[in-house]
């Protein structure tokens, strides 16, 4: 693997060498859309040098994370707020941050041919961690543009059984038109990785070599596979008309002012979820409900269709009351693949539920902007799910400090999955007849970037929650739950030196069924300066740490995080030191992670139960941009 990068590396130096472009012809413009009406969201370009050595899906998904210990293993966000909605296939939850699809994907307009290479490698000797990311995006002309995004990582792990391997590549283009503008994605994700059950006997830890980690006994020898694959298409046509306006006596600029849009998106997503045992694991479970055979092999898929069609009233049409109108229908058909709770043989059954909505919202604002949205199902397997959902944004000026406010609040019900009413596999059974899960969500953001502060308050009132029990069986809780969460970012700069403080304060209203630290933290002191006018360092230290919680453990069979009650995680550090680097389209970071385990002895530094994190070890990464 390293062979082959440094060829690449080696290979795009002597490119980039004799294939310079001006400055004056770097374009670049990046934008999200929204996945059901195309509505455009402008992001910057993703090339910041500052905290480069956070560039990994665990670190960018959240502050804390309950994970197998390994980059590409099955993860859970310790934030509450910082987790997925659950979706209608029950084992994608602990893969999200990993897969790459339509929902971020980013769409490009360049004036070049813009490319990134992208690499990260860590680890102790002869286990090391590799990832690797190759991008590549070009316009055809000023209105179609194209592109190839590959992000693949291969990783040991520190200890036994802990090995993982992630492919994904997604194909993208878009065009955009004065009347028909569509986007496109293709994108196909395959995941895999061993299964432990966790270290044998933890204690280990604190006698044993970080060399010698790799010989610690695990519970189980299995493995599991996760593929994701899919097209999405968003395409509009819009009517309006022309209007001109005079800049000078002899110049007049035409503007092309849009009326009404008619939007379709088609939505194909084909996911599944696959669990191995080369002999049949007798010991490690409770339960083995098919002795006679050799290996285990479960088997869960489901594929979704989506249709939406939608008619928007623009909101550049109207200039004394700018908002927009939409009004939309959408089906949704479910094809599940599974085996049910009394039988062995595999099971296809389809679901279908069709739902109507609509959206008042004003996007094209700089001060205020708006989205209100309404959706019901009408019919169905879903029939009586909705959401009520507004979102608000204000920029105001006060003297020299720029504030931000945002706003979030909705109401939502949602059916459970089918995974989730009825499962049979060679370990677990259940067979439920749960209730809609009805969530109240309450936040709200104030901001000033100029100073540097932000703070968060989020409340959530869920009821009918559903979780895993220390059997690792899903249950529903009758009651309601609340969780609080505050959220501070402060920054302070002296100088060169900077601290940067992120405090997350968590309070749930059941411990027991909804477990969650109370205090989360992430600080980072640095410096930061430019050195010889071209060369930007950044040198630094940062600390994670959470306080101790019965934190969920992992059940590899069903790959889901469940509750226990019998040891408590966390009251931890996780200290690292880095350097950054970045000069002209260069950025590169060295980090020795985890570097208080070299010191702290006699310590269990785990992830959740019988899962250890990584020890102390050295990464280092670069990533280079070419606008040729």
């Amino acid at each position: 693997m390293k062979r082959i990068v440094q060829i690449i590396l080696q290979t795009t130096i002597c490119f980039v060498i004799y294939a310079e472009v001006p400055p004056n012809y770097r374009f670049v413009k990046t934008w999200r859309i929204d996945n059901r009406f195309g509505v455009v969201d402008s992001i910057p370009v993703d090339s910041l040098p500052h905290n480069f050595q956070y560039d990994n899906p665990i670190d960018k998904f959240s502050i804390a994370n309950s994970y197998t210990g390994n980059l590409g293993s099955p993860i859970q966000a310790k934030i509450y707020f910082d987790r997925p909605l659950n979706t209608d296939f029950i084992f994608s939850n602990a893969y999200f941050p990993y897969v790459k699809n339509y929902t971020n994907t980013v769409y490009y307009n360049t004036k070049t041919p813009y490319s990134m290479l992208h690499y990260i490698s860590g680890g102790s000797p002869f286990r090391d961690q590799d990832l690797l990311k190759f991008f590549f995006t070009a316009n055809a002309n000023k209105r179609l543009n194209f592109g190839l995004n590959i992000d693949y990582s291969l990783s040991p792990g520190e200890y036994a059984n802990q090995r993982t391997k992630r492919n994904s590549v997604t194909l993208f283009g878009s065009y955009n038109g004065k009347h028909y503008s569509a986007y496109g994605t293709f994108y196909t994700n395959e995941l895999y990785n061993k299964e432990s059950g966790g270290l044998y006997n933890i204690g280990l830890i604190d006698s044993t070599d970080n060399q010698f980690f790799k010989t610690l006994e695990t519970k189980i020898d299995a493995e599991s596979k996760f593929s994701n694959s899919g097209l999405f298409y968003n395409h509009q046509y819009t009517l309006g008309f022309e209007k001109s306006h005079q800049i000078k006596k002899d110049s007049v600029y035409v503007e092309y002012i849009p009326v009404t849009r008619f939007t379709h998106t088609l939505k194909f997503d084909n996911v599944s979820r696959h669990y191995y045992e080369n002999a049949v694991e007798k010991e490690f479970y409770t339960n083995t409900y098919f002795k006679s055979l050799v290996h285990t092999r479960d088997t869960a898929a489901l594929q979704t269709i989506s249709n939406t069609v939608a008619i928007s009233l623009a909101e550049e049409f109207n200039r004394l009351l700018r908002f927009g109108l939409t009004a939309f229908a959408e089906n949704e058909q479910l094809n599940y693949t599974h085996v049910p709770y009394q039988d062995s043989i595999f099971k296809h059954s389809a679901y279908n539920s069709t739902k109507l909505g609509g959206i008042l919202a004003k996007n094209q604002s700089k001060l205020f902007r708006y989205n209100t949205q309404a959706e019901i199902m009408l019919l169905g397997f879903k029939a009586g799910d909705f959401k009520l959902e507004a979102n608000m944004e204000g920029n105001f000026k006060l003297w020299k400090d720029s504030l931000n406010l945002k706003a979030k609040a909705f109401s939502r019900s949602d059916e459970p999955s089918i995974l989730l009413q009825e499962y049979a596999s060679n370990h677990f059974k259940w067979k439920n007849d749960f209730n809609k899960t009805n969530r109240t969500h309450i936040s709200g953001t104030f901001s000033i970037p100029t100073r540097l502060f932000s703070f968060s308050l989020m409340i959530e009132n869920i009821s009918n929650y559903i979780y895993f029990n220390n059997n690792s069986l899903p249950k529903q809780e009758k009651n309601n739950i609340q969780v609080i969460a505050a959220n501070l970012n402060q920054s302070f700069k002296i100088g060169k030196m900077a601290l940067e403080n992120c405090i997350v304060f968590q309070k749930s209203s059941d411990d027991k069924l909804l477990p969650l630290p109370a205090i989360t933290l992430l600080e980072n002191l640095f410096y930061e300066d430019k050195w010889f006018k071209v060369l930007t360092m950044q040198i630094g230290i940062n600390l994670r740490y959470h306080t101790s919680y019965y934190a969920p453990s992992y059940m590899p069979a069903i790959g889901q995080f469940y509750n226990q009650n019998t040891q408590l995680i966390g009251n931890y550090p996780i200290t690292s030191a880095y350097i950054n680097f970045h000069i002209k389209r260069v950025r590169a970071f060295v980090q020795y992670y985890h570097i208080n385990q070299l010191f702290f002895k006699n310590q269990d530094f785990l992830s959740m139960p019988d899962y250890p994190l990584a020890p102390a070890i050295i990464k280092t990464g670069i990533s280079w941009s070419f606008y040729d």
